[in-house]
């Protein structure tokens, strides 16, 4: 049924009516009927059908709709045609006149049968479901429920006209959804007999109908092993009847009402059946081909086909079932990974791929599985066509932006048409040592080979400067070099400047080493004395990324790695696919440039150019240049040449002036250095050959690598389709999950573009211990590497503790009653710009403070003999409650908060703020006080001195302090004879030098006590045993970006290691002695200094910052490595404080 407008220049007669309507539609007078419909309820809608068959029947209409509740012309045209014996063709034309003035015209064509004749006169929506049912049981039909024979079940399934089995499961293709989304068929038709492959289809269909034709349905009844059947939600006599048929599973239309004789919903409002559900199959196209398409774009996409302005809540999650229809869910397409790979090698053998689990194994529904950590693949195809490129090697990744974090690596090379190559893909969790490590060594086994030194191009991730030097038996060393635009990059950092940076590459790609000198001598005049220092410490590995210094030309004059990145913007709009999904596209996008590319490099051969493109377009230029040079032989056994370049002409017309160069055709060498850089003759070496009468372009002087016939074979072999997945083999190997702690929980968009200015993640810090992830932002490599003045942080601290004997009863239950003993005693005060200098030494990696001369950290010792806690025990960790939380907190004290004024949401919480407890329980009220000493005691007192000038005295101490001025042992019986120690602090001592994780709800931090075994007196090893720390743990905090409710899922992992932990005796092994082995070892292994000392004189000598401090007397005891309670001028404070109470009365 369709709807068109048509606007009449004035209110039109009988007769203009009839004339638009056959012009319309190419028909004669005696083929159309028409009906004027009119709306003659009162509390609800009526509507009565008028024939037209005059002038004064017009007339007469127009006369009752003007007095009717609704001032529209609605005129319902009838063509009937006769195309074949059993099928009749009705045009209905609906002509509405809004107010009575201004009149249009809507169309609607049906399809219909002739067995049901539409002959009602009255439709409204007083309709009653009994009246349903009598008519479904006068439906002349067999009982297709239990597929008798007689129910046309040799008929096919509308899989043509309408199929949505777009699943990954699907037993078709469909040819519903095109690339934009829109179904082919815009005028969906409803015919008896129409056959479904499922439920869903049948149900899409319907709603696809309803949309399209703008009219609501509701469902009467709905049986999944029986029927379905709807009906027009506005009233009108529109019905349809379907069953099941329990033989083939299918479902069939066994009777169909049409068409609709209500009106037709307004555009751009909310439609019943214009669901998220219904919207994902309708934009499979769109997500298909850009899985990164906005949810705004979709949003306007939708008006497009559908005319409804949907939500953008609705579209985003369209899109999400849209990708899941496609690739499966989430969490189930790890799973997948598998599954496909193993039908891609079924089809096409010799794939390699590789999945490795890291050991790591989470509960699924109850049962252990395998986490994918990391999978690897190569297509054999990829594989022989890299024998046939240059050997050279690019790799990059590019982050996943999906519900799952994660990076795409990939290792690609260039064909002789500059095109790049497709080599190897993985999935893994992030770039670091290991994975960039595990993804290299597969790719030089699998797809490099043993057969050639390959030369690897990448930026200067510490992975990969680490993955370069690895060792594998029977393979040659691999070959490493920098990209030129990364590392020209790493000077902005020093020098913002884009003429350096254009020097810098210019520098990076001279070919003789006379120039490159010339070129440093050249930029080192505007460097600045940061950027002479960084270029001064790369000089000695020059050969990685100047080309002067390529030894033999190993880079093939491939200075960047624009072909990889080139090929990181091809999988940009896959990123976001499940996993699943991003493997398929990996096949197919390589399947399309063997198809592709292969076709061009024969069009191009045939044509009689065998040279590639790289080639061609150097050796052109080369040749002409050539022109202008002049030979001289030297020896002509020897086939050494002396070539002078272009130079000047005097009168004579003899050139002089020019450059020489020595040509050695031998040895295939020139002291321009492009023969041996580049494998390709010079302008010098043709001179050369033309003058000796050798063709240049032989293998001798060219490397066929260059040659046309070489990209044929690279994209000469084939890919094999897999099908579909009811055809795959059957799989029935190990199952595999995502790692939980991958997950990004965080709400709001995804991050799709790097923000950061750099071209490198990160040059290698330059520390062994550092990994380049955490040391990127920490506040030590701001200090010492960027030169930057940090001010301190301000602690986040509260009033502090009263005890009140009501607590006795909990902590005694919990085995915390010896905190009592701090909080009547009173906690010490915190002291932020020392805080400051302790985090700037703190590294996550080792869970220690990188002191200058070796890691301390708090163990469970301090905790035990300091505070008296048990150490054994159950985490600390569960279900956080949101809901009723004031009921509880009215249960245990007595009082409710209040509730959130104006519903703002924006300060919802789920605990007592400190501000409303000091308000009804402060012990001490400004009434009870005396106003002098309360204002000194609340506003004086906090007064400490400067904090950023003591913040620059701790970390001075810190960086000049030795490991002689630190108490190794505080806790030792012999030098604290004359304190006596509770026994309740040696109760749990085997855990003292336990490794685990400890955890504080959505908090765990590993103890590491064996990386500081001189806490405990013992022998340090050396190294420490590596246990690397998880950099999604870490990102874990208190804000708000989590949905977990119940931490004890979330960190199981954690929780079954803190179960299953070992104690050991904390005076076991080894005493402790000067170890040099260890020394020297961890110097080079870690950032020593935070900062250089910003003075050597004591402070009270120092020149002070703000007129208004005060210089106090310098604290000597600082200088010796005791660490003080208070801050240098607390002491002065203090005393100025008693003197101001003293002075106030």
């Amino acid at each position: 049924m369709n709807e068109s407008i048509e606007i009449f220049d004035g209110p039109p007669s009988f007769s203009d009516l009839v004339d638009r309507v056959m012009t319309k539609y190419g028909c004669r007078v005696d083929e159309i009927s028409l009906r004027g419909r009119f709306d003659c309820g009162k509390a609800r809608a009526h509507y009565v059908l008028m024939k037209l068959a005059s002038d004064a029947n017009w007339k007469h209409y127009k006369d009752v709709v003007h007095e009717a509740n609704v001032a529209c012309l609605e005129v319902i045209v009838e063509i009937v045609r006769m195309p074949g014996p059993n099928v009749v063709m009705r045009e209905e034309v609906t002509v509405v006149n809004h107010n009575g003035t201004q009149e249009s015209e809507m169309l609607h064509h049906v399809l219909g049968e002739t067995e049901r004749d539409f002959d009602l006169a009255i439709a409204n929506d007083d309709f009653s479901n009994n009246i349903f049912e009598r008519d479904e049981a006068n439906i002349d039909v067999d009982n297709v429920s239990m597929g008798s024979e007689d129910c046309e079940l040799e008929e096919d399934g509308v899989v043509g006209e309408e199929d949505i089995s777009m699943v990954h499961k699907a037993i078709c293709e469909s040819s519903m959804v095109n690339a934009e989304g829109t179904s082919i068929g815009e005028s969906p038709v409803i015919k008896k007999g129409m056959k479904f492959n499922s439920l869903e289809e049948l149900k899409f269909f319907l709603a696809d109908y309803a949309v399209r034709l703008h009219r609501h349905f509701s469902v009467v009844h709905s049986d999944k092993n029986l029927r379905y059947n709807v009906m027009c939600k506005q009233g009108c006599h529109w019905r349809v009847w379907s069953r099941l048929i329990s033989s083939t599973g299918q479902w069939r239309i066994s009777n169909v009402v049409q068409p609709h004789t209500c009106r037709s919903s307004q555009p751009k409002r909310e439609h019943l059946q214009c669901t998220a559900k219904y919207l994902g199959r309708r934009i499979l196209g769109i997500i298909r081909k850009d899985s990164e398409t906005s949810v705004p774009s979709l949003v306007e996409s939708i008006f497009i086909f559908s005319g409804y302005r949907v939500k953008y809540s609705k579209a985003w999650r369209a899109k999400q079932h849209a990708v899941a229809l496609l690739w499966g869910d989430w969490k189930e397409s790890y799973g997948m990974v598998p599954r496909v790979l193993s039908a891609i090698t079924y089809y096409n053998p010799g794939v390699k791929w590789w999945i490795d689990s890291c050991g790591m194994m989470v509960p699924d529904n109850g049962v252990l599985k395998h986490i994918l950590q990391r999978v690897f693949w190569c297509f054999p195809q990829c594989s022989e066509a890299f024998q046939h490129c240059r050997p050279v090697v690019l790799v990059d990744g590019t982050f996943l932006t999906g519900k799952y974090k994660g990076t795409l690596m990939m290792a690609v090379a260039v064909d002789p048409e500059q095109q790049i190559v497709p080599l190897a893909f993985a999935l893994v969790e992030s770039e670091n040592n290991e994975s960039w490590s595990w993804f290299m060594k597969l790719v030089r086994v699998n797809v490099l080979g043993p057969s050639r030194i390959v030369c690897m191009i990448s930026d200067r991730h510490h992975g990969l400067l680490n993955c370069a030097k690895d060792h594998i038996d029977g393979f040659p060393p691999l070959v490493h070099r920098w990209c030129m635009r990364h590392f020209a990059a790493n000077m902005s950092r020093r020098q913002k400047s884009n003429r350096v940076i254009g020097k810098l590459k210019l520098l990076c790609t001279v070919h003789t080493e006379r120039e490159f000198r010339e070129k440093l001598e050249d930029l080192v005049k505007d460097l600045n004395d940061d950027a002479k220092e960084w270029l001064k410490g790369e000089m000695g590995d020059k050969d990685k990324w100047a080309q002067a210094f390529d030894e033999g030309g190993m880079r093939w004059g491939i200075m960047t790695t624009n072909f990889s990145e080139s090929l990181n913007g091809v999988f940009k709009g896959i990123r976001s696919r499940p996993v699943a999904g991003i493997i398929e596209y990996t096949f197919e996008k390589c399947n399309a440039y063997f198809v592709n590319r292969w076709g061009k490099a024969r069009d191009m051969l045939d044509q009689g150019y065998r040279i590639g493109q790289v080639a061609d377009n150097y050796l052109s230029e080369a040749e002409l240049r050539s022109v202008h040079h002049l030979a001289e032989p030297f020896g002509p056994e020897r086939m050494v040449y002396s070539i002078r370049s272009y130079g000047t002409t005097n009168i004579g017309g003899e050139s002089h002036g020019g450059r020489h160069y020595r040509v050695d055709l031998h040895e295939v060498s020139c002291t321009c250095n492009v023969p041996q850089l580049l494998h390709l003759p010079c302008s010098h070496f043709i001179t050369a050959c033309k003058a000796r009468g050798l063709n240049f372009e032989s293998p001798m002087y060219m490397s066929p690598l260059y040659s046309r016939e070489h990209t044929i074979k690279i994209w000469e072999s084939s890919f094999q389709p897999y099908l579909d997945p009811s055809q795959w083999p059957a799989y029935e190997g190990v199952g595999y999950v995502p790692n939980p702690s991958l997950m990004r929980n965080k709400v709001g968009r995804r991050q799709k573009k790097r923000f950061t200015g750099e071209m490198d993640v990160m040059a290698a810090p330059g520390y062994p211990l550092l990994e380049a992830a955490y040391d990127l932002h920490h506040r030590a490599h701001h200090l010492a590497d960027m030169n930057e003045n940090l001010t301190p942080l301000r602690a986040r601290v509260h009033s502090p503790l009263r005890w009140d004997e009501r607590y006795a009863q909990y902590l005694q239950r919990a085995g915390f009653l010896d905190i009592a003993v701090q909080v009547v005693g009173g906690l010490p005060p915190m002291d932020g710009p020392l805080l400051t200098a302790m985090v700037d030494r703190w590294r996550p990696e080792t869970h220690t403070f990188h002191m200058p001369f070796r890691e301390m950290t708090i163990t469970m010792q301090d905790a035990a003999m300091i505070l008296g806690l048990p150490l054994h025990g159950l985490p600390v960790t569960g279900i956080i409650q949101n809901e009723n939380w004031r009921d509880m907190v009215e249960m245990h004290i007595g009082i409710r908060p209040p509730e959130l004024e104006g519903g703002d949401s924006s300060k919802k919480t789920s605990g007592v703020s400190s501000a409303w407890l000091r308000e009804h329980f402060e012990p001490w009220h400004r009434d009870d006080a005396l106003p002098t000493f309360y204002h000194v005691w609340k506003h004086v007192r906090p007064v400490r001195g400067n904090p950023d000038r003591r913040y620059r005295a701790y970390t001075n101490e810190f960086d000049v302090l030795t490991q002689y001025q630190v108490e190794w042992k505080p806790y030792d019986r012999q030098q604290l004879s004359e304190i006596v120690f509770s026994p309740t602090c040696y109760r749990d001592r085997e855990l003292w030098r336990c490794t685990t994780p400890m955890i504080l709800y959505y908090v765990v931090e590993f103890h590491m006590p064996h990386r500081v075994m001189r806490q405990f007196g013992r022998m340090q090893p050396c190294p420490p045993l590596e246990l690397s720390t998880s950099q999604q743990l870490h990102s874990i905090d208190r804000r708000k970006r989590y949905k977990e409710n119940d931490w004890r899922v979330k960190h199981d992992r954690y929780i079954h290691m803190w179960q299953n932990k070992e104690g050991c005796d904390p005076e076991g092994g080894p005493y402790w002695r000067p170890n040099n082995e260890y020394i020297r070892w961890y110097c080079t292994s870690t950032r020593t200094k935070v900062k250089p000392s910003w003075t050597n004189v004591p402070i009270e000598d120092a020149p002070s910052d703000d007129d208004a401090d005060i210089a106090d007397a310098y604290d000597t005891v600082t200088r010796h490595g005791t660490q003080p309670e208070r801050a240098p001028l607390h002491d002065y404070m203090g005393q100025q404080l008693a003197r101001l109470s003293n002075e106030a009365g």
